[in-house]
């Protein structure tokens, strides 16, 4: 049985968040005043007058109320800094976190930059390495705007496959989506991370 990525030496994922978490840069808003984002989870039962009241989970942003649906097959844990889903039976994760930039970054104009910033997790070592053009609109969802960059490389032999997307909510924050998986295994965790975020809804109220 291979060792899952979040067990073994090769946890390149940890790595790479903890770069996106590191100094801002230029293209970030210095002085602006970031609407807050906690990925701590709640719960609360909706009212439903045709049957049994509704469980949501959501977190806050913006001071809204963001609902989504924990993933099937997969493990999925938090904390205040963001979301870890591990499939299963994939050798692969994804990780929601917030982003070092503001929605006022433009994500076309300063691609080249957002893919710097992105760029730093990649793991030293890694041979092989090759990144694709970036893509827009990744996650065409609730009328957001992202941009995605794929990097392909191979490390202590094993081939990779590392996503990161940049994703502006309508609610005016911005989040990171990252994946890291087995080539073999990557279109299979990318479709569950798109499946994730294309559940996600702002509650009124």
């Amino acid at each position: 049985m291979r060792p899952h990525l979040w067990s073994s030496q090769v946890t390149i994922l940890a790595a790479g968040l903890l770069a996106l978490a590191g100094p801002i840069h230029e293209i970030a808003a210095q002085n602006a005043q970031r609407p807050e984002i906690a990925f701590t989870v709640h719960r609360l039962n909706e009212p439903n007058v045709e049957g049994p009241d509704v469980e949501r989970t959501y977190f806050l942003a913006a001071g809204k109320r963001i609902v989504f649906g924990q993933p099937k097959d997969c493990h999925f844990t938090f904390n205040d800094a963001g979301f870890l889903i591990l499939p299963t039976g994939l050798d692969g994760e994804i990780q929601v976190s917030r982003s070092t930039f503001t929605p006022e970054s433009d994500l076309a104009e300063n691609a080249l930059k957002y893919r710097e910033s992105a760029a730093k997790g990649t793991p030293k070592g890694a041979t092989q390495l090759e990144v694709q053009q970036p893509v827009m609109n990744p996650y065409p969802y609730n009328g957001w705007k992202s941009l995605g960059f794929v990097w392909t490389y191979a490390l202590s032999g094993r081939p990779m496959t590392r996503t990161v997307n940049y994703i502006n909510l309508e609610v005016g924050v911005q989040v990171v989506v990252t994946t890291l998986a087995a080539k073999n295994d990557a279109e299979a965790v990318n479709k569950i991370a798109r499946q994730f975020m294309s559940g996600w809804w702002v509650m009124g109220g």
